[in-house]
């Protein structure tokens, strides 16, 4: 069979001592190739006029390679790989085959191309043998596949989960859907109230993204049930669509207009996955394929895989928002009932005050014991509830960073001394009297009002819990820090309970035996980490317990 050549005026036959033919010894060695599992492709070089190889001849090929290739001998046989495979010279898959033949070094590689309208990987490792050139190849299309999946889902899992803004990351994976998984995307998402969220659509071509986009307005927003790119297919349920001819485009547009703009569209295949979490569809990924490229079962496997990982992101978020939602609502109900119970609890207590000043001096005449008594006790919760209201205003002022800092010289030892006076009778009653280790002046730049707050809150803690046992408050200094502990010998507290101890409504104890809300150390830690300390506690269950506060002689701001 007479050879070709490149030449200025095309491909034209090689003088006869320019051919290279298939030698006895090559077809001994086809034969021998013939039954190999492995794609085998003997291939003869052409040369120009000034001696260049600038193309290759099939001269071969075995029926494995015929199989993959889905290119009967017959058909190839004497053709150029340039005609048959035109992008090998830009990909430079040509120039690395010209390298083996000169340089008689192997080579090996991955290469794809799109064969019967799929992506089609194969290994191929090329030799020289005999003047010709010979590859060795098998498919490798399903690895390279598994490999695309897991890390397009590894990237997509990331971005979903690297941040709240569910917009933004949910536009950027429309982004990369396109080219990897299809020539357009459509991304549709609603909210936990089935309202619109995000609508993204994205194509190769800017033409065509603007059709996605006309045909989105039109037909899915005006639709009751609009279905994947506004077509007659059920939305709930995962559609595939291997190749969307004229009739079948016809019978799924909703009318002419429709119709018109879904066919300069040009959709060739398409596939859509509902969005599902907790059995509601929060939204549609549709998929679309313009070129030759169709979808296949697997390819809708793995949008679903995809959808599922996109519902879940959602629907977490959605989740989150509607918990934080909850939370402010909570935070605003605390601060209105907090503002409004103030106001008749201080006005209570004040007339109860003024009642027993007036008792005691005899302005109102002797009052009975039992009275008096009565007096006292109501003082005493009219005390407790405005002491209660005052911690949730501190709570909502904390979680919505509003808690102001008044910094002024304070004497700690001075401040504790005060404290302690002041739980005189609470220490009485409780039969746990306070034993104070006080320095001489211990200075700082703090918070008087708020330094108070956290010496009231530790002993009240401490006598609540003391069991009639003494409670010791030290305070320590250095140049730098100064350290308040504050220790009981009572009940304690259990190893599981001490890391949520300093947490919001949190308590160590059961609510039946010991009142309070559980905000007292919360706000004690918050009040100190404000002022740049720490607070801590150390306890063995039935030996007490003892908190540190350490704060800095001055409180960086």
């Amino acid at each position: 069979m007479a050879m070709l050549r490149a030449t200025t005026k095309g491909i034209v036959p090689e003088e006869p001592d320019q051919v290279i033919t298939a030698s006895a010894a090559h077809q001994e060695e086809w034969a021998l190739v013939a039954d190999h599992p492995d794609g085998f492709m003997a291939l003869s070089a052409v040369h120009a006029p000034s001696g260049e190889l600038v193309d290759f001849h099939w001269q071969y090929a075995n029926p494995a390679s015929e199989s993959m290739l889905g290119m009967s001998l017959t058909q190839i046989r004497g053709r150029g790989l340039l005609e048959l495979l035109p992008d090998v010279r830009a990909r430079g898959i040509l120039a690395r085959y010209v390298r083996v033949v000169e340089t008689g070094e192997p080579y090996i590689d991955e290469v794809c191309f799109p064969l019967a309208n799929r992506p089609r990987w194969f290994r191929v490792v090329a030799l020289k043998r005999r003047e010709m050139l010979t590859l060795w190849f098998s498919e490798i299309t399903r690895r390279k596949r598994e490999e695309m999946e897991t890390g397009f889902l590894a990237e997509v899992s990331h971005l979903l989960t690297a941040s709240l803004d569910v917009e933004s990351a949910l536009h950027e994976l429309a982004r990369r859907c396109v080219p990897t998984l299809g020539d357009g995307c459509v991304l549709q998402v609603l909210d936990s109230g089935g309202q619109p969220l995000l609508l993204e659509t994205v194509a190769t071509e800017p033409a065509q993204e603007a059709l996605l986009v006309e045909v989105m307005r039109r037909f899915t927003q005006s639709s009751a049930e609009p279905g994947p790119v506004g077509l007659l297919l059920p939305q709930d349920t995962p559609q595939l669509l291997t190749g969307v001819t004229p009739t079948l485009l016809a019978s799924l547009t909703r009318d002419a207009e429709h119709l018109r703009l879904m066919r300069m569209l040009g959709p060739r295949s398409l596939m859509a996955v509902p969005l599902r979490a907790r059995g509601r569809t929060l939204g549609v990924l549709a998929l679309l394929t313009f070129s030759e490229r169709s979808y296949e079962p697997e390819d809708l496997r793995f949008a679903e895989d995809l959808g599922d990982r996109v519902a879940l992101s959602v629907d977490n978020v959605l989740l989150f928002r509607e918990a934080r939602q909850a939370v402010a609502q909570r935070d605003e109900f605390f601060t209105v009932a907090a503002h409004e119970l103030r106001t008749p609890t201080t006005s209570l207590k004040l007339n109860v005050q003024s009642l027993l000043r007036g008792a005691r001096r005899g302005e109102v005449g002797a009052l009975p014991a039992p009275l008096m008594a009565k007096l006292e006790n109501i003082d005493r919760n009219a005390g407790r509830l405005n002491a209660l209201v005052n911690e949730l205003l501190d709570v909502t002022r904390i979680h919505a960073g509003r808690l102001r800092l008044d910094l002024e010289e304070v004497d700690l030892t001075a401040l504790v001394q005060d404290v302690a006076a002041r739980f005189e009778l609470p220490a009485t009653q409780a039969q746990s009297p306070l034993l104070l280790h006080l320095p001489g002046p211990t200075l700082g730049m703090w918070d008087r009002l708020r330094l108070e707050q956290v010496v009231t809150n530790l002993l009240s803690n401490a006598l609540k819990y003391g069991a009639g046992k003494p409670v010791v408050v030290r305070v320590e200094a250095d140049a730098e820090f100064v350290r308040l502990l504050v220790r009981d010998e009572g009940i304690g507290i259990a190893p599981e309970n001490l890391p949520r101890l300093f947490g919001r409504f949190e308590r160590a104890v059961s609510d039946r035996h010991y009142g309070g809300l559980g905000l007292g150390l919360y706000i004690t830690r918050q009040i100190i980490e404000a002022l740049s300390g720490s607070v801590s506690v150390l306890s063995t269950p039935g030996a007490g317990a003892t908190f540190t506060v350490e704060l800095p002689r001055k409180a960086s701001t």
